[in-house]
């Protein structure tokens, strides 16, 4: 009767870390997945040579419109939710975008892109919830973010 209570103890252990293991590895693709599609934004705006949206032609916002549906939202299937403060250049579906250079360069702009992305693992959700946090059942509990910086995108005069 020992032997079989420490064989079941055991394989509860075992069971306990699979799902610590489990949970870091869905917390790395996550992470991959949003480092990724800031690394592809920037390329774009560096391709691009910069984003005005004030100055931009109907094709060109199409274009980069079609971009983000494309390849962010359909090829990465990326969708996640970030506050937006009113100071972006855009800001919509987990991708903020942000002209860095204000002041500091006058011969071009810097972008800042901002991708999110957050963690939803339903054991953990049930512990932080019984604090009387987090009501939601659908609500990311954390949210984290990447930033990156383009390069200088200089300005034609």
């Amino acid at each position: 009767m020992r032997d079989a209570f420490g064989g079941a103890f055991m394989i509860k252990i075992f069971l306990v870390f699979i799902l610590i293991y489990i949970c870091f590895t869905a917390l790395a693709l996550n992470y991959a997945k949003a480092f990724k599609v800031k690394n592809s934004i920037i390329e774009y705006i560096e391709n691009n040579e910069g984003i005005d949206l004030n100055n931009m032609s109907a094709q060109e916002l199409m274009d980069m419109e079609s971009f983000f549906e494309k390849e962010i939202h359909g090829t990465m299937n990326y969708f996640a939710t970030l506050s937006c403060d009113g100071t972006e250049i855009y800001c919509q579906n987990g991708i903020k975008i942000t002209d860095a250079g204000k002041g500091r360069n006058t011969l071009g702009h810097y972008y800042r892109v901002t991708t999110a992305f957050g963690w939803n693992i339903k054991f953990f959700n049930v512990i932080l919830r019984m604090n009387g946090n987090n009501e939601d059942r659908d609500a990311p509990i954390g949210v984290w973010t990447i930033s990156g910086e383009t390069r200088l995108i200089v300005n034609e005069k």
